[in-house]
C-alpha cells in the first residue's frame, strides 16, 4: 500500500488536473497508519524501531502533502465552479460537496444588498436530522490528543473509537463536551 500511496503523491505532484482517487483510498491508507504505528510502537531493538519511526514519518509526510495538494485542486475547482469529472474518495467528494455549498452562501452574502439577513452556515452544514418527531443533533469536529482505549456511545445512537491521539472525528457536541472537559480531545474551530 505504501508503494501506492507514493505512486498516487507523485502523479497528483505531475499533474495540474485532479488525478482519479479510489473511493476507498483513505480508508486504506488510515489502516496503513494504524498498522505501521502499531508495529513501531511493539519494536524493542532500537535501531529497527529508529527505522521504523523513519518510514512512519515518511508515510505521513506524503499523506499530509498528497492531501494539501488535492485539497488545493478541489478549493481551485470550487472557486471557478469547475464540476468534478473524475472518481474522488469519499472524504474529497464530501469535502468538494460541503466547500461547495459554503463558497456560494459567502458568494451570495458578498453580492447581495445589505438588507438581506445574515445566513448562518452551521445550521446548514454539520447536523444530521434525526427521523421527524426526534430533537436534531448537533456535531462537531474534535481532535483527539490522549488515546481512547475503549469505544464511545454517542448520543446519535452511533459507535466511535477508539482512538489515537492527533485522529479527527465528528461527533454529537454532547459528547465532544465531555472529552473535551477530561482533556482526552480538543475542539476544532470550523
Amino acid at each position: 500500500m505504501f508503494e501506492k500511496i507514493q505512486d498516487k503523491w507523485k502523479d497528483e505532484r505531475g499533474s495540474e488536473k485532479l488525478t482519479p482517487m479510489d473511493e476507498i483510498f483513505y480508508s486504506a491508507m488510515r489502516e496503513l497508519l494504524k498498522k505501521h504505528t502499531t508495529k513501531t510502537k511493539k519494536e524493542i531493538n532500537p535501531l529497527i524501531k529508529k527505522i521504523l519511526e523513519t518510514r512512519l514519518e515518511r508515510i505521513k509526510y506524503i499523506i499530509d502533502d498528497l492531501m494539501r495538494i488535492r485539497t488545493t485542486k478541489l478549493i481551485t475547482m470550487v472557486m471557478n465552479r469547475e464540476k468534478v469529472t473524475v472518481n474522488l474518495a469519499r472524504e474529497e467528494q464530501d469535502f468538494y460537496d460541503r466547500f461547495s455549498q459554503i463558497y456560494e452562501l459567502y458568494r451570495k452574502e458578498v453580492f447581495s444588498p445589505k438588507d438581506v439577513a445574515y445566513v448562518d452556515i452551521n445550521k446548514l452544514i454539520g447536523k444530521e436530522i434525526e427521523e421527524e418527531g426526534e430533537e436534531e443533533i448537533d456535531y462537531v469536529a474534535i481532535r483527539f490528543i490522549k488515546k481512547t482505549k475503549a469505544q464511545i456511545q454517542g448520543l446519535d445512537g452511533k459507535t466511535y473509537g477508539p482512538f489515537e491521539p492527533e485522529d479527527v472525528c465528528l461527533i454529537p457536541k454532547e459528547n465532544a463536551i465531555g472529552l473535551v472537559r477530561r482533556e482526552i480531545a480538543e475542539n476544532i474551530e470550523m
